[in-house]
């Protein structure tokens, strides 16, 4: 086995130190992005309940104007 000095441990210490800031920085990234996206969806969500009632509408405003105009010929 060979003899580690404590200077060397030091250096490692400091090396792993650095990599795990790097990883530590990628993820709250990554954990950001994710939450993002979360509200993003929530927002769809919201869209997609203010559209369904709108479509109904307009599908009804469309059927009343086409039998309109059926009955008009």
């Amino acid at each position: 086995m060979e003899n580690v000095t404590h200077e060397q441990i030091y250096e490692r210490l400091v090396s792993l130190e650095a990599k795990v800031d790097d990883i530590d920085i990628n993820t709250k990234g990554m954990v950001e992005a994710f939450n993002n996206l979360q509200g993003a969806f929530k927002v769809l969500g919201w869209i997609s309940n203010v559209a369904k009632p709108i479509i109904i509408v307009v599908g009804f405003f469309t059927a009343l104007t086409a039998f309109i105009q059926f009955w008009k010929k």
